[in-house]
């Protein structure tokens, strides 16, 4: 972790990328995701908010993490039988690692994703869930902004829900958990832990 730090200090791009690598290489997927990715995240992300890092900083070291992330998910392997999951940033949220995290602890346990990514377009999630017809939908808040931006979005994903049964709707996040006694969801279930998933 040290090393990390002090890469991502630096801006040294290359070598945190190859330290990522190699720890990844080392652990394997799950322990590096817990023991390497979100520490190491968490602790950027208290750097920044101390002041000790300037916003370079962090978001340099925030894109090389998202960055292998999204590799690793191109890269995996799964059956073509493998049941669908969405995965997806409300419109207004920028914070997607926390979705690419999920979804390839979901992906351990036997399925297959697919993922809009940060500040989807009104409309984006209700077309593509359409689309790819997926058996769940993740929604994923980091942050209250989706819902001080645009109160209706979350009423309108809610009721988009109700008129798909077949497919499983969650909302998790910090923001979700911040803002929850305010939605009064019927159909999007508030997620505390992917095993409810």
């Amino acid at each position: 972790m040290r090393d990390l730090l002090r890469h991502g200090k630096r801006c040294d791009e290359l070598e945190l990328n190859f330290s990522l690598q190699a720890a990844y290489q080392r652990l394997g997927l799950e322990r590096y995701l817990q023991q390497i990715v979100i520490p190491f995240l968490q602790e950027v992300g208290d750097h920044w908010a101390s002041g000790e890092w300037d916003e370079y900083q962090e978001a340099l070291s925030s894109l090389v993490v998202r960055d292998q992330l999204v590799q690793l998910r191109r890269n995996f392997h799964y059956r073509e039988d493998s049941p669908l999951l969405l995965g997806a940033c409300l419109p207004h949220e920028s914070h997607e690692i926390p979705v690419h995290i999920i979804l390839l602890q979901l992906m351990l346990k036997g399925w297959r994703t697919a993922m809009i990514g940060s500040l989807p377009a009104p409309g984006a999630i209700q077309s593509l869930v359409e689309k790819i017809q997926p058996a769940k939908v993740l929604l994923s808040a980091s942050t209250t902004f989706p819902f001080e931006k645009d109160p209706q979005m979350i009423l309108e994903l809610d009721e988009f829900a109700g008129q798909h049964p077949s497919t499983e709707f969650y909302l998790g996040g910090y923001g979700a958990f911040i803002w929850a006694d305010q939605l009064n969801l019927q159909h999007i279930r508030l997620l505390e832990s992917i095993e409810n998933i």
